[in-house]
């Protein structure tokens, strides 16, 4: 099994064109088999409760991994809450780290 790739979404513009595109890149990843983690801070997850992101909503169906550092509200995806030991040995696991 190849290593993940993991996405750090710490912007605070969920409906961004930046946000949106980086989503679309890590669909596609996805899509074709590549182990994918969407890493949510919580100024990220803060936005998303207050502006959704349907396309959030397909991550699951396409067997993408969501964690995030703090607890982890109602989200429009289910989200694993990790302690800072495991997200950075997390990230150590990670072949590619995009941040956005």
């Amino acid at each position: 099994m190849a290593n993940p790739i993991l996405y750090i979404a710490t912007g605070s513009a969920p409906l961004s064109s930046q946000f949106q595109e980086t989503l679309d890149m890590l669909l596609t990843g996805a899509a074709f088999g590549q182990p994918t983690i969407l890493w949510l801070t919580e100024a990220s997850l803060s936005q998303l409760q207050r502006a959704p992101s349907d396309a959030l909503a397909q991550l699951p169906d396409f067997g993408v991994r969501c964690v995030t550092d703090s607890i982890a509200p109602v989200a429009p995806v289910p989200v694993e809450t990790l302690d800072s030991q495991s997200l950075l040995r997390l990230r150590d696991q990670c072949t590619q780290v995009v941040v956005f």
